[in-house]
């Protein structure tokens, strides 16, 4: 039976059409599908009783970062297929090759693919990082078949293919339909040897994985590695995993000789110096199962667009439209009038969240730079609604705890979350709404 299906998006369908109706792409490929087929007897698959599943989990294979591990859940699991994606140039290389290293330190063998780098840039980056080791091999390719070829004659635990793009056709790289059939071979690779694989992908300008987004569909964990050019602080982000928890993140750092991990990123997000500065609020993320201080800037300047000039909001690090919302619900709800001014916010050291729990710091940011008043020492968690509310967010009770752990004198809460209690040397300060909050700047 044929049937057409889109190189971008994977869309499916029995009829022919010239574009796809899902994302607008013009090129639908034709496919015939084979019947499966139907089992004879005798070649049913094996059934277990649940309780004996237990037994037949498989292993994890420590990647020498605990970091990574994190993300990952525990570790890699063998046969499974990883997309790791991050603009060109973040250090997505240079991590895994470490990594092959400290698993092959562990026994393990280690097979790394290379289609971007020749042997000797490749001899290279391994001298800068320390990653000779008799267990870790490494080969040069621009055709997916010679890889896997050389992954099935050696057999080792894990392979990386550095990088999909580069490997899906020869001379140069894939288009879509290109790189979709190669990780389609590298799937099937790992899931009949067993062996894990990690492959390397870009991303483009707008931030999504270059390549059809079939290919996202097809692989067990999807990671991306994000940072700033200007700063040596990189993040991995979980967005999919069929083995863990999802949303979690991993802190490194860019040094001279590789990337190192963070294990403690509490001072990371958060500007260092005891001079107090208007315009400044830190909250408590929460990124998976963990709490971070991450500090938002505010800066409310006069227009520089003339008085019938429209206002500009920039921001870096944080929703827009979010950003927008509360600024008009500042506005509407409080003394503080940002009509006549352009607004400026970022996070610090590139850090990026969407979380709701920030919102309350981004209002006191903004309002903290229109008085020109100092928040010294303290921290503002919950969500503000269009009414002006202040709500509490999930949580509440974990991130007071962190500020007070983390030396930070008062937290501003939701007061409708009565539960709430001080812990140790943090005090509550506790806000209605938006208009509340100008006790606070007094």
């Amino acid at each position: 039976m044929k049937k057409w299906v889109c190189t971008q998006c994977g869309w499916q369908s029995t009829k022919w059409y010239g574009r796809c109706p899902e994302c607008g792409n013009w090129e639908l490929e034709e496919i015939e599908e084979k019947p499966e087929r139907k089992g004879e007897e005798g070649q049913a698959g094996k059934i277990y009783p649940s309780p004996d599943l237990s037994a037949k989990e498989e292993k994890r294979i420590p990647t020498g970062f605990g970091e990574l591990d994190r993300v990952l859940g525990r570790g890699i699991v063998p046969g499974s297929v990883i997309l790791l994606a991050g603009e060109p140039g973040i250090g997505k290389s240079t991590l895994l090759l470490q990594s092959c290293a400290k698993i092959a330190e562990e026994g393990e063998k280690v097979l790394y693919i290379s289609a971007e780098e020749s042997y000797p840039q490749l001899a290279g980056r391994m001298k800068r990082v320390g990653a000779f080791n008799p267990n870790l091999f490494a080969a040069y390719t621009r055709e997916i078949d010679e890889a896997l070829a050389d992954a099935e004659k050696l057999r080792p635990s894990l392979v990386v293919f550095d990088s999909i793009q580069a490997l899906s056709a020869p001379g140069g790289g894939g288009s879509a339909s290109q790189i979709r059939e190669a990780s389609s071979k590298i799937i099937e690779f790992s899931k009949a040897s067993g062996c894990a694989s990690v492959i390397v992908g870009h991303v483009t300008k707008d931030g999504s994985i270059a390549g059809p987004r079939t290919m996202e569909h097809l692989v067990d964990v999807v990671c991306q590695f994000e940072g700033e050019n200007n700063t040596p602080l990189r993040i991995i982000r979980s967005v999919k995993n069929r083995f863990g928890s999802t949303d979690e993140i991993g802190c490194f750092e860019i040094k001279e000789k590789g990337v190192e991990e963070v294990k403690d990123p509490y001072g990371l997000f958060v500007v260092k110096g005891e001079g107090a500065a208007a315009g400044r609020c830190v909250t408590m993320a929460m990124e998976g199962r963990r709490f971070f201080p991450l500090e938002i800037e505010a800066l409310c300047a006069p227009k520089m667009r003339g008085e019938g000039g429209q206002r500009s909001v920039t921001v870096n690090g944080l929703e827009y439209n979010r950003v927008a919302m509360i600024a008009a619900a500042l506005q509407q709800h409080s003394k503080i009038y940002l009509s006549g001014r352009d607004l400026y916010l970022s996070t610090i050291a590139g850090a990026k969240t969407k979380e709701p729990g920030a919102d309350l710091a981004i209002a006191l940011a903004m309002a903290s730079s229109f008085t020109n008043l100092p928040l010294p020492g303290m921290a503002a968690i919950g969500e503000v609604s269009l009414t002006g509310q202040i709500r509490p967010v999930a949580m509440m009770d974990q991130r007071i705890e962190t500020a007070e752990r983390l030396g930070f004198k008062t937290a501003v809460v939701p007061a409708s979350q009565k539960d709430l209690k001080e812990k140790g040397k943090i005090s509550l300060f506790r806000v209605d709404n938006l208009n509340d909050i100008l006790q606070i700047l007094r």
